[in-house]
């Protein structure tokens, strides 16, 4: 008999038999129990945080009709929008999360909000601090593109320039990593097809120094910094025709615009094993 286990007569009281898990074809044993069965755990939650534009935000109408597979309404019938929900990356990646860690609560806290400039994301930060207090374990922040935007637009008086728009970012950050574990600040997407090619050049070579200024942020006060610029850009110069395209509008994006920035997140996530060193 090997030491830890025991023959059914030689259980003692409170004690259980050796078990094993076997797996694989043919079977292997993985791992020997042995003893009392330990407790159960707790149930873990992880707190998440998103601060950002409509690239976080993205609303979709929603008309329960619609979601019913079983009850779809008739091709060229109308039908009433009842509510907004958030749908885009932020969404698909809560459900990859929870797939993939089905044993743990993800608390999803989506405050991205479209049309906000650095300045209002600011006012976001301090008013969900003032307001619920909430303690995250991981945040994502991302802002610049409608600071950059309503300049070419102009309308100066929403525009944020690069100076101003360094000093909401470290300020957010300053204040989130008090209450914070892990902060990832995510670039911007790049403009499409919104304008002539020339003056979408120029907003692209604007928007790029915001996220250039967004990096160096991020490594001066401990953030992580997530870059969804360069892989968006390579696969915007492989795409062709309408079915291929990024953008709905040249800055909001398509579900395969959603899908790029789905599978950098969770690249990511994965290779600084983000959730298991917050799980500890």
């Amino acid at each position: 008999m090997t030491p830890g286990t025991y023959r059914q007569g030689d259980v003692p009281a409170g004690r259980r038999l050796a078990q094993r898990r076997d797996t694989g074809v043919p079977a292997t044993s993985i791992r020997d129990f042995d003893g009392d069965p330990g407790p159960c755990e707790a149930p873990r939650t992880l707190t998440v945080g998103f601060f950002g534009t409509s690239i976080m935000e993205h609303l979709e109408a929603v008309n329960a009709q619609m979601t019913t597979q079983a009850n779809l309404p008739e091709v060229g019938s109308r039908v009433t929008v009842e509510s907004w929900a958030r749908r885009g990356w932020v969404h698909r990646l809560t459900l990859s999360l929870r797939a993939a860690w089905p044993h743990i609560a993800f608390d999803v806290h989506n405050h991205g909000k479209g049309g906000a400039t650095s300045r209002d994301v600011a006012g976001i930060v301090e008013a969900d601090r003032a307001t619920n207090g909430t303690e995250y374990d991981l945040v994502f922040l991302g802002c610049g593109i409608n600071d950059v935007w309503r300049c070419f637009q102009g309308r100066t008086s929403e525009a944020v320039d690069l100076e101003e728009y360094t000093q909401h970012l470290t300020r957010m950050l300053d204040q989130l990593r008090g209450y914070a574990r892990r902060i990832v600040v995510v670039s911007e997407t790049p403009f499409g097809p919104i304008e002539d090619p020339a003056t979408v050049t120029s907003m692209n070579t604007e928007l790029a120094r915001y996220n250039e200024a967004a990096a160096q942020a991020a490594a001066a006060l401990d953030a992580q910094y997530l870059d969804m610029w360069n892989p968006f850009t390579a696969v915007a110069q492989h795409m062709t025709g309408p079915s291929g395209t990024l953008w709905s509008d040249g800055v909001h994006l398509t579900e395969l615009g959603d899908t790029v920035l789905l599978q950098q997140t969770e690249h990511f996530l994965a290779e600084h094993c983000i959730v298991e060193k917050l799980l500890g």
